[in-house]
């Protein structure tokens, strides 16, 4: 008899243990549909990494999103978990040209590079964009020098 008892009410806090362990376990950050096009000098670019980051200076918060552009210029993002999307709010950009030449060390390159190396790096003055609720087409504008 007191052996049931353990054993009921062991089932009975494993139940309650594992119902509370579950609450809250949803995605706290809600994702909406983005993609959008990338430009160079006025000029749609191909193989283009697009990275946003939540802008946390901004009040934004979640996961970062990426994608690559075709050879419109177009991208569709998605998180690295691999859900399609990205949190509605600011995001900081990062942009990395993955045709890029990356000779041998103490070989010049053959070509001037389309995109200048500090995009390559997320900061407050670099470029920014809303991510907003209805999902619009983000265009993102970047230049060689």
């Amino acid at each position: 008899m007191l052996s049931q008892r353990i054993l009921n009410g062991g089932m009975l806090t494993l139940l309650m243990g594992l119902s509370l362990g579950m609450t809250g376990c949803g995605d706290p950050y809600k994702l909406v549909p983005a993609q959008g096009v990338v430009q160079i000098d006025g000029k749609p670019a191909g193989n283009i990494t697009v990275q946003l980051m939540p802008d946390s200076l901004r009040g934004a918060e979640g996961p970062t999103s990426f994608g690559t552009t075709d050879a419109t210029g177009k991208f569709t993002l998605r998180t690295y978990d691999g859900r399609d999307g990205a949190v509605i709010g600011p995001h900081l950009v990062t942009l990395v040209d993955n045709d890029e030449e990356r000779p041998a060390q103490g070989k010049a390159p053959t070509r001037a590079p389309r995109l200048a190396s500090r995009f390559a790096i997320p900061s407050p003055k670099g470029i920014s964009v809303e991510v907003k609720e209805g999902g619009e087409p983000l265009t993102i504008t970047a230049s060689a020098r």
